[in-house]
């Protein structure tokens, strides 16, 4: 069986990308990124509340712009309930966009 020696002609690509600029392009485009940014926020949670509230709260899940958090004891979520509009806006900055509406604390 004789080769062609002729190569296949080459289609013309566009300029070549790293995949962490295609991914960040969907990301960006697409909900999935959003719901990446919301739910980081369970790993970042300390540095989003800082650290003394961070040891005394552990975030649970979100629901309908609800956020539950479990606090270590009922002094502290009395006085989390008293800051809970300067929290919800930490953590919508860090999220990028107004995600979070209400926090529900509880004791555990």
């Amino acid at each position: 069986m004789k080769r062609s020696s002729q190569r296949p002609e080459r289609k013309e690509r566009g300029p070549v990308q790293d995949i962490g600029s295609i991914l960040n392009k969907y990301l960006s485009d697409s909900d999935f990124g959003l719901k990446l940014k919301k739910f980081s926020l369970f790993n970042h949670w300390p540095e989003i509340v800082g650290p003394d509230i961070g040891k005394k709260t552990t975030p649970q899940k979100i629901f309908k712009g609800i956020l539950y958090i479990k606090v270590t004891n009922s002094t502290w979520a009395n006085e989390l309930s008293m800051m809970s509009e300067q929290l919800i806006d930490r953590i919508n900055n860090f999220i990028g966009e107004e995600i979070i509406k209400e926090l529900r604390f509880k004791v555990q």
